[in-house]
Parts: C-alpha cells; sequence; structure tokens
C-alpha cells in the first residue's frame, strides 16, 4: 500500500544508532501518500521509539535581513514542514544558533550539548559533537545528500576549504529564558567566483559514500531514502579533503 512506503523503508534501512538526524523532503511523500507532517511524524516515532531524534530547524533569512530577532520558541524552522511540525509540537530542546539549530526529542536528548560555538560546525557546536559521536545515524528522507547531508560542512569548514569563506554578522538572540543576547555569529558559507560554482560536488561524494558502503540508498515507489554513520562518513571526508582540498567543490567547467 502507499500508505506504507515510509514505514516500509524504514525497517529496511534498519537503523542501530540511538540518535537520528533527520532531513526530508515531504513534497516527495505527498506526491505518493498525501500525508500529512502529523502523520509522517507518528511512522518515525513508531519505528524509533526508543530513539533520539534530531531535526534542522534552520534560519536562512537570516542571512538576507539581519535586523531579525531570532526566537528561541518563535523562530520557525524554514527546513520544510515536517521539521516545523516537530519543532513546534514535538521536541524537548532547540540548540540556539541564529541560522544552524536543530530540534530534539527523545529519551537521551540532554545528552546533546548546546551549541557553545560563535560559527555554525566550528569547535564546541552541536554539530562538532553529531560529526564525531559513532552513535549518530544521518538519515534522509525523499531526499539525497543535497539537502540532506548537514554533517559534511563539518569537515569542510574544519579544512578551510577555498570554495566557502567565513562570513560574519551581528545578531540578536532571545534565548529559552527569554533574555536577549546580543553575538557575532558566523557562517561558513559557499563563494561563486573564477574557479567554482558555489556549489557542492554531491553526486561525487555521494557515489564515493555508497562504494565505501558508507552511505545505504534504497528507493520505494521512485522516493528515495538513505542513511550513513556519521562519524564513519566524516572520517571518510576528512581523509579525501585531506588528499584534495576541493573534493567536495565543484568546479566551473573550461569554455
Amino acid at each position: 500500500m502507499k500508505s506504507n512506503i515510509i514505514d516500509k523503508a524504514l525497517k529496511s534501512l534498519d537503523i542501530q544508532e540511538n540518535f537520528i538526524i533527520i532531513h526530508s523532503n515531504l513534497l516527495a511523500f505527498f506526491k505518493k501518500t498525501h500525508h500529512t507532517p502529523e502523520k509522517v511524524w507518528e511512522i518515525i516515532y513508531n519505528n524509533y521509539k526508543d530513539k533520539t531524534i534530531i531535526m534542522p530547524a534552520f534560519t536562512f533569512s537570516i542571512n538576507k535581513n539581519k535586523k531579525i530577532i531570532w526566537d528561541y520558541k518563535k523562530t520557525r524552522s524554514e527546513t520544510g514542514s515536517l521539521t516545523e511540525f516537530f519543532r513546534n509540537k514535538i521536541s524537548q530542546k532547540r540548540t540556539i544558533h541564529p541560522i544552524h539549530s536543530v530540534s530534539i526529542f527523545g529519551p537521551h536528548y540532554k545528552d546533546i550539548p548546546d551549541h557553545n560555538c560563535k560559527s555554525s560546525f566550528g569547535v564546541g557546536s552541536t554539530w562538532e559533537w553529531l560529526s564525531n559521536n559513532k552513535n549518530v545515524c544521518n538519515l534522509s528522507m525523499g531526499i539525497g545528500l543535497n539537502g540532506g547531508a548537514t554533517i559534511c560542512h563539518y569537515p569542510e569548514q574544519k579544512q578551510k576549504v577555498d570554495y566557502r569563506h567565513f562570513k560574519f554578522f551581528d545578531a540578536k538572540i532571545i534565548d529559552k529564558k527569554k533574555n536577549l543576547i546580543e553575538r557575532k555569529y558566523s557562517y561558513y558559507t559557499r563563494i561563486n567566483n573564477k574557479k567554482f560554482e558555489g556549489i557542492n560536488n554531491w553526486k561525487k561524494c555521494e557515489s564515493d559514500l555508497i562504494n565505501k558502503k558508507i552511505l545505504r540508498q534504497i528507493k520505494i515507489n521512485e522516493i528515495i531514502f538513505q542513511k550513513m554513520n556519521c562519524y564513519n562518513a566524516v572520517k571518510f571526508i576528512s581523509m579525501k579533503l585531506s588528499k584534495n582540498p576541493n573534493y567536495l567543490g565543484k568546479l566551473k567547467k573550461k569554455i
């Protein structure tokens, strides 16, 4: 049955890690199943009741409008309807970063550290913890690495790749206790210049991770599901970047 697409995929992937980062494209499911965010979450929860779930609650608009005040409780997730439903109705905790915050729910939600870093993926960030923990799985539903693998940016920042640079900005934050905080933050964002297209070469990385059996991909009714252990994926990408700093950067074609 069409309504069993997600349930079938999650059971087939057989995730063993206790922490799961979920990236999703709900439009892919809606076309096939007409599931609401509530229904998709119900299926996820029934499969992973004993797991701790992490979903992005990113705020990209702050990059365009520096006058936005980021609010722990009120600022919406801009990474899809499932992540906003999860943030607003389900999560027990949200990390604090004006761009790359995450929402968390599950028995071990307190184990995930707060974001004690001014940059998205630097030392002391939540993403550093997720990338270096052997007990974390990255699950992408209805989407591939392009949009479904934020952890890949951690080794990029650590290696200081040429196709990204630090963008600094002042931000006003309202924390969980409603305190107003003003801090300078940074985001290691992509560069569009003469050498690079300003996008990542995800297809090459995806193929390499599959060949190394780090990434497992299945398709059900043409909907993509991917899983990979975050520690193993980051270790592999870091090794690749150490040998070729442009490994994940998409070079412009010579004319």
